[in-house]
């Protein structure tokens, strides 16, 4: 389903239609409140000082969950008749992610010592350093980096965030390089990750990459 198309079905269902941006705005935010009504749920949301609505199709994120999602059509206040409510400061979308929340120190297994080579470096594979010094000439094109798994993050924007370090970086601090995946490779295993490099990426609120790796498929050898 095109964007147009999304954007005239609301409208239809909603009966109003204020705005639309020409770039949608994403957001993230944590959910406090879920309320569902027939096919729609409405997510409370607190993000700062603002308290407002997102509307979905019916779904299932838990309280606490932390929700992404575009902006489709936005609207100061809105009825909902299956629920005999106003809602103030409300927000509708079809295009949404989350995650919920986790102990992240079971999910990490940093390297906090810095090493002048790679320990995990085999032939046809670059180490994280080289990796961040050439990300220019590097950009468009598939490579492959054999280094250590040191977090996941999974289920974020429709795909896994796989943190990578090997001892090496730019400067004095150990360097990472994140890879984005549809697969999940376990914590502390030593991987060779072949994707694509993008640099200087931004997804929004804060996600901005200097070099990542995206279509990322694991090996263990």
């Amino acid at each position: 389903m095109n964007n147009v198309f999304k954007k005239s079905f609301l409208c239809l269902v909603f009966g109003a239609c204020l705005a639309f941006a020409s770039e949608a705005k994403i957001h993230e935010a944590q959910v406090k409140q879920v309320l569902h009504a027939g096919s729609y749920t409405y997510y409370g949301i607190q993000s700062g000082e603002r308290n407002y609505w997102v509307v979905t199709p019916r779904s299932a994120l838990p309280v606490g969950a932390w929700m992404r999602f575009k902006e489709e059509i936005a609207m100061p206040s809105y009825e909902s008749k299956a629920l005999g409510q106003t809602f103030e400061d409300v927000i509708f979308t079809s295009d949404f992610q989350y995650r919920t929340l986790e102990d992240e120190a079971k999910h990490l297994a940093f390297i906090t010592e810095k090493v002048a080579t790679s320990p995990f470096a085999q032939e046809g594979t670059l180490s994280v350093q080289e990796a961040q010094e050439k990300r220019n000439t590097l950009a468009g094109k598939t490579i492959q980096l054999r280094a250590k798994v040191v977090k996941v993050s999974q289920n974020i924007m429709g795909r896994n965030w796989v943190h990578l370090q090997d001892g090496t970086g730019m400067g004095d601090e150990v360097g990472r390089i994140v890879a984005t995946s549809s697969e999940t490779p376990s914590v502390g295993a030593i991987v060779v990750a072949k994707g694509k490099v993008s640099v200087d990426k931004d997804f929004g609120s804060g996600y901005v990459y200097a070099i990542i790796l995206e279509e990322t498929v694991f090996e263990e050898k």
